[in-house]
């Protein structure tokens, strides 16, 4: 009974996170637009920002929303990536164990260098709070700080194998067939949307948005009883299969 009930909240835990990770980023990526004109030229490439227009915008009144809480809601993603990906793992496991495997430590490895990206650029935003005087003297070190060398740069790189990761399984959910191939399509195609766009918000909201319809089909039965659980979705494809 006990057992019963703590794997019902593990169910729920992993329905919860399958749809909450590409939701805040959704929210987080949306926060960087005004307006629907903005969100809508899309780029093909990224134009990094200069320091002069980092400072400005660490230390101008529209810090909260264009840097500090859409960085904040991303870095609170992570827990709900790692889950994410553990529960597809374990769901993918039985018929494509290496698929698994690959995807859950990928996904695993990089999600905690994804949290240290996080948090790093977070820790940048400090700069806000010098007097007005001070500025000017810490653009140099801000500039020493985000230059893409070093641990930053190990840390960056490094976090891309969360996405790998995710991508990983969802060709094992594809070649599986636990999911709709439709699903799994989705899933690889919107984190790699992400990390080939990777600081282009709209471009990423689209990704995120695109992993989120995709896991449907497996955070749905987790959280309503009435639809079929992910281990029967195999079976009654090849059942259909077979009836034509």
């Amino acid at each position: 009974m006990k057992n019963q009930k703590a794997q019902n909240i593990l169910k729920k835990i992993s329905g919860i996170s399958l749809i909450l990770f590409p939701l805040i980023l959704m929210v987080a990526f949306g926060m960087h637009y005004d307006n629907l004109s903005d969100f809508f030229t899309f780029k093909l490439r990224y134009e990094p920002n200069s320091v002069q227009g980092l400072m400005s915008t660490l230390t101008g009144p529209n810090r909260d929303r264009l840097f500090t809480n859409p960085h904040m809601l991303a870095y609170f993603s992570v827990p709900f990536l790692m889950i994410s990906g553990m529960y597809m793992g374990y769901v993918l496991f039985k018929q494509k164990p290496w698929y698994a495997i690959i995807g859950v430590l990928n996904t695993l490895v990089g999600g905690v260098y994804l949290g240290g990206v996080f948090a790093a650029w977070l820790s940048f935003a400090a700069v806000g709070n010098l007097a007005p005087d001070q500025i000017a003297g810490a653009i140099p070190a801000l500039e020493a700080l985000t230059e893409m060398q070093g641990p930053l740069a190990l840390t960056t790189y490094l976090s891309a194998l969360s996405l790998i990761g995710l991508m990983v399984l969802a060709v094992g959910l594809y070649a599986s067939q636990i999911v709709p191939k439709w699903a799994a399509s989705l899933i690889f195609t919107g984190n790699l949307l992400i990390m080939v766009f990777i600081d282009l918000d709209n471009w990423m909201f689209i990704g995120a948005l695109m992993n989120l319809i995709g896991t449907l089909p497996l955070s749905l039965p987790l959280l309503f009883k009435n639809q079929p659980a992910a281990s029967q979705l195999h079976f009654t494809q090849e059942s259909a299969q077979e009836l034509t």
